[in-house]
């Protein structure tokens, strides 16, 4: 019982210690926020099922896209913030 209820702790932490910023008309005008929002067709095309949906943002490396998205996830949706949470980005 002790083990579930600080595993349960654990996972809820992490969920709720990640918080993207609130998508803003200046953050949703930026280069970065734009490279994000402009692949909506893309994302469509792979579910947010995959690590492939981050090759729909456009960016120099897998590093930098899931900056891109950490930042600016928000402005495309929850299904977008809940897919950076799964994928384990470091936001």
């Amino acid at each position: 019982m002790k083990l579930s209820l600080a595993f349960f702790l654990f996972w809820a932490g992490i969920a709720l210690g990640q918080q993207f910023p609130e998508c803003t008309r200046e953050l949703a005008a930026t280069d970065e926020c734009a490279a994000v929002i402009d692949a909506n067709a893309c994302y469509n095309q792979f579910g947010f099922r995959s690590n492939q949906t981050l090759t729909c943002i456009d960016g120099t490396s897998n590093d930098d896209r899931a900056k891109k998205a950490c930042m600016c996830c928000s402005c495309v949706g929850t299904v977008m913030c809940n897919w950076v949470t799964s994928s384990r980005f470091n936001c």
